[in-house]
């Protein structure tokens, strides 16, 4: 009778396997680029989506930054299969990875690439300098961080491409809140 009972259970010894999309890297191709980002607008702001868009149709993933700084720009990982579906083609999601870098890059010299053109807080010029330093008075009001820069940018494209096609790409910190952190992009779909 005993040869008839079934084997105890022992449990399983390794998790599953973590998921994770199939990536082109084209990293190695791009280079430091000399154009404004939306200048002039991508091709996938002004397409159509695709007619049936599924959605949760792949877990979350994430696309790591170069370095410690947003102006080192995101890794250029196209994952394959998962952004064509929702009508990201190739081109359009390297030219979004790569105008992250370049918005980063000119926050990081006072110039913004999509900010407005609305002062912060109002900064009176008085003084010797009154006439020379107004027009650097008020432009510096206009400067943002890199990562305000950044963050402005991905919300431009997913308003305009990426949320109705059901996808939305944030910024998240990886590391403490100091100058040290690390950058990824977390792209879900919606």
């Amino acid at each position: 009778m005993s040869e008839d009972l079934p084997p105890p259970y022992t449990p399983a010894t390794t998790a599953p396997p973590i998921w994770e999309p199939h990536f082109i890297d084209l990293t190695q191709y791009s280079s430091l680029i000399v154009r404004k980002p939306l200048d002039p607008p991508p091709d996938c702001f002004s397409t159509p989506s695709p007619p049936r868009v599924k959605s949760n149709d792949f877990p979350p993933f994430r696309i790591p930054c170069v370095g410690n700084n947003l102006a080192d720009g995101f890794r250029i990982l196209y994952p394959s299969g998962l952004l064509e579906k929702h009508g990201i083609q190739q081109a359009d999601w390297t030219r979004f990875l790569e105008d992250l870098g370049v918005s980063a890059r000119l926050a990081g010299q006072g110039l913004s690439a999509v900010g407005s053109r609305v002062p912060i807080t109002p900064h009176p010029v008085r003084g010797i300098f009154g006439t020379r330093a107004t027009g650097v008075a008020y432009d510096s009001q206009f400067a943002r961080s890199p990562r305000d820069e950044v963050q402005t940018l991905i919300t431009v494209w997913n308003q305009s491409a990426f949320e109705r096609r059901k996808l939305r790409v944030t910024l998240h910190i990886t590391g403490g809140l100091d100058n040290r952190a690390a950058y990824e992009l977390f792209v879900e779909s919606l």
